[in-house]
């Protein structure tokens, strides 16, 4: 919103020590009148003036208030945090759940006296996935983000790659199986070269025959693949 401030009114033309008599008496009585209301004016600028500075005093010592206030409610929402934090560290104890340090990955599953949970070093309990089932030619991606098991039937020369493989420990394994299938007309099959192959001489296995299915199971442990094609039928 503008300001406006308050105008002076201008004095009218002072008398001259050359006016005649008569115009210099007129003009000099303007000029007096004219400089008592200014004298009215010039005090309603000052009050204004002050009420102007008064107000700017006002809003600084408002927006002040106001950031004291802004420090006030993140200090208070960090001690909330805390006490959020701190209760639910205590909550976790008084139900006995484990510590996550050290856990990564692992399942949490109730233990057989059924009186408490415990982070799990290996799967026991029944694992179902999604099986991926589809046709393939030229260079196809699996993606083990998506399912362990990909049934795959061969629809031309085929070239396989992994995705979104896990970053894994020396001591950590993914296990992923691919089956492949074969209509009247076979087709080959190319893994990648970093496989190494659990058989006679490293080599890596050939492509089903016509009319034929194969499994190769291929697991990843640590930075190393290894691969083993089972029987087919």
């Amino acid at each position: 919103m503008a300001v406006i401030a308050p105008q002076l009114t201008p004095l009218p033309p002072p008398p001259l020590p050359t006016d005649a008599e008569a115009d210099f008496d007129a003009k000099a009585g303007a000029s007096l009148t004219a400089q008592v209301g200014m004298v009215v004016e010039i005090n309603a600028s000052l009050t204004w003036i002050a009420t102007q500075v008064n107000a700017a005093e006002g809003y600084a010592v408002t927006a002040s208030q106001a950031a004291m206030s802004a420090g006030d409610s993140a200090e208070a929402a960090g001690v909330s945090l805390a006490a959020t934090q701190a209760l639910a560290a205590a909550l976790g104890d008084d139900a006995g759940l484990p510590s996550l340090a050290g856990n990564a990955r692992r399942a949490l599953a109730v233990l057989p006296n059924e009186l408490g949970v415990s982070f799990q070093s290996q799967i026991k309990a029944l694992y179902i996935e999604p099986l991926l089932k589809t046709n393939v030619t030229g260079a196809v991606s699996l993606d083990v983000g998506v399912s362990g098991f990909f049934n795959l039937t061969l629809t031309g020369n085929v070239t396989l790659t992994f995705a979104n493989l896990p970053t894994l420990s020396a001591t950590e394994t993914l296990v992923v199986l691919v089956r492949a299938n074969q209509g009247a007309t076979a087709y080959g099959i190319t893994f990648p070269a970093s496989i190494v192959w659990m058989s006679s001489g490293g080599t890596a296995p050939g492509a089903p025959a016509a009319s034929r299915s194969g499994e190769y199971l291929i697991t990843f442990e640590g930075g190393q693949v290894f691969g083993r094609k089972g029987s087919g039928t």
